[in-house]
């Protein structure tokens, strides 16, 4: 029986907070705003773009969508080449390989961004599947991840969700597989509440392997 297990790429794959940060004051910048501080940016790394725009920093729908333009704009030049991952990561996706385990991508980033790291950081003929947010920027995470299994055909009982943040906790309890949070990244500090977590890529490797 197949199995696959799904990664968050900002936070759970790669630390990417140099580029992400960078990219939000190059946006708040172009818009004539203030630039929050490095913590308040920080702590909205993982969620989806254009609600951000709109729910922690204000903006209205109009301006939320021309920020996002900024922010990607910069992205593109010089945030995508900001980022390393963690250690242990590229370790974790050949073991997996080795044991017959899939392996994707299911994160609310540009899915163009996904795949153009994943293939810069040397990573990208471990996935099966590579998706990300649509380019309406409307997609959930349960969305993103019901893609993947569609397009692996595998069944969301022998699917694994492994996210940082509460955005990929939710999208896997929407979309009825399990998950693993890490408190490597940015968005899980311990373990309260959530079902189970691992502190490094070691760990995730032998949670994974002892639970498929």
């Amino acid at each position: 029986m197949k199995k696959l297990v799904l990664f968050d790429f900002d936070g759970t794959l790669a630390d990417t907070s140099e580029g992400i940060i960078n990219s939000h004051k190059y946006a708040h910048k172009m818009m004539g705003r203030e630039i929050p501080s490095d913590e308040v940016l920080y702590s909205v790394i993982g969620g989806p773009l254009l609600q951000t725009y709109m729910n922690r920093f204000g903006f209205n729908e109009n301006e939320a969508i021309e920020a996002v333009k900024y922010y990607r704009e910069f992205y593109a030049k010089q945030g995508i080449n900001e980022a390393q991952l963690y250690p242990g990561i590229k370790d974790l996706l050949i073991t997996l390989k080795q044991n017959g385990i899939f392996a994707g991508v299911a994160t609310l980033k540009a899915e163009k961004f996904a795949k153009i790291m994943s293939e810069n950081l040397g990573i990208a003929e471990y996935f099966s599947v590579i998706h990300g947010i649509d380019a309406n920027d409307k997609s959930s995470k349960a969305d993103i991840i019901k893609r993947c299994l569609a397009d692996t055909g595998i069944n969301c009982t022998d699917a694994l969700m492994v996210g940082d943040s509460i955005h990929d906790y939710n999208g896997a309890v929407e979309a009825g597989i399990d998950f693993t949070g890490v408190t490597y990244g940015f968005g899980f500090a311990n373990n309260s509440e959530k079902k189970s977590f691992v502190t490094s890529a070691k760990e995730l490797k032998h949670y994974i392997l002892k639970e498929f």
